[in-house]
């Protein structure tokens, strides 16, 4: 739209900068001559043919304008589509670049996700009591839960869900002595 606004402003432009050429000709003869006679009064003599031919001269002018402002448009429009193309395929790199980055991390995210829905979806595990993180597909469960048959349910819910490589499970069982941890 703007590019269009851009053309019809400069060929209005070009348009009234003819218009004074239709009065004289690049050959030095004058279409319009005007002169004061003796008493002082302004004769004006219009040759029509020169403005005819003036006309004429200055419409091919005009159309050889357009014709170049037209071919610069299309350079124009061509160079900003190569542009856009560049930026798109930059763009798409760079989202590749924070894809190999941050994949591993939003997989754990989506895993730590999916494991705490399954707790949450069984009646017999207070979900909200269990924290869950993730690392490369290792999910770790920690908290305390009500008996050892609610810690193996939550283990075997993490180790079942999608994405889970390997579980430890840190949960303690209430009133006992929590659980040693993993070997390091």
């Amino acid at each position: 739209m703007k590019t269009r606004l851009i053309h019809i402003a400069l060929a209005a432009f070009l348009g009234l900068a003819l218009i004074p050429l239709a009065g004289c000709d690049g050959d030095g003869v004058d279409a319009v001559e005007a002169e004061r006679d003796a008493e002082g009064k302004v004769k004006v003599h219009v040759d029509g043919d020169e403005v005819d031919e003036n006309f004429n001269q200055a419409e091919k002018q005009f159309e050889e304008a357009g014709r170049d402002l037209k071919a610069g448009a299309e350079q124009a429009g061509a160079a900003i589509e190569r542009g856009a193309e560049q930026a798109g395929a930059a763009i798409e790199k760079g989202a590749d670049r924070v894809e190999e980055r941050l994949g591993p991390v939003l997989d754990d995210v989506a895993v730590t996700a999916k494991v705490k829905a399954r707790l949450a979806g069984d009646p017999e595990v207070k979900a909200s009591q269990i924290d869950v993180d993730t690392v490369n597909g290792r999910v770790t469960l920690n908290g305390v839960v009500e008996s050892e048959e609610v810690r193996a349910e939550a283990e075997k819910l993490a180790i079942r869900t999608e994405g889970v490589k390997e579980v430890v499970n840190l949960l303690q069982v209430a009133g006992q002595a929590p659980p040693a941890g993993p070997a390091r």
